[in-house]
């Protein structure tokens, strides 16, 4: 495989910028000095509005909370512009660097108050919204029961990456994904038969 978990300093991106997407954010809320293009600003202001809720959502399938996964992802997306000329892949790059955030957070040995609301960022209008919406999701509850790849790797797979794209991303080969999607698929499949026979 190639261009597999690239340390988040690296430029290894090789993903076609697309133009459209909607986010409630603005970019330009989040510029930063830089010599970027005309043309650039707006390829970066068009990649940031289509991925910054799908790369929340992503990160919120891996189980972080909404208001750690919107950091996480407005810090990726900060590291994106800096470094836009040099990436070719944005999408790519900007999955394993919110992924490694997010691997990063959950490891460390920290408590966080339980008793602290969290601040409303651009991202999130009002938190206890954003977490009672994210929380009426099932795929959420789903997910949160699957091991670490399985999760991953259907997550990749509902926000619409193919499978050759996951192994690749991933640094996995393509039968692994494979396998790993038709266990979370199994185990899907059986928990949705068993909220049907609870009703």
């Amino acid at each position: 495989m190639t261009d597999v978990e690239p340390p988040e300093d690296e430029d290894d991106s090789r993903e076609p910028v697309p133009v459209g997407g909607g986010a409630a954010a603005s970019a330009e809320e989040y510029s930063l000095p830089g010599g970027l293009s005309p043309w650039d600003e707006k390829a970066f202001s068009d990649f940031y509005r289509t991925y910054l809720p799908r790369l929340t959502a992503y990160l919120v399938y891996q189980g972080a909370s909404v208001h750690i996964a919107s950091e996480l992802v407005q810090d990726t997306m900060i590291k994106a512009y800096r470094k836009w000329n040099h990436l070719t892949w944005h999408r790519s790059w900007a999955y394993k660097v919110a992924y490694q955030a997010f691997v990063r957070h959950a490891t460390r040995v920290e408590e966080e108050p339980v008793e602290e609301v969290p601040e409303p960022t651009a991202v999130l209008g009002h938190p206890g919204e954003a977490d009672a919406w994210v929380g009426e999701q099932e795929i959420v509850r789903v997910l949160g029961m699957l091991p670490a790849r399985q999760r991953q790797v259907l997550a990749l797979t509902l926000d619409g990456w193919a499978p050759a794209e996951i192994a690749e991303l991933l640094g996995v080969e393509g039968a692994a994904v494979r396998s790993s999607l038709l266990k979370a698929r199994r185990a899907l499949a059986e928990y949705l038969r068993m909220g049907r026979e609870e009703e």
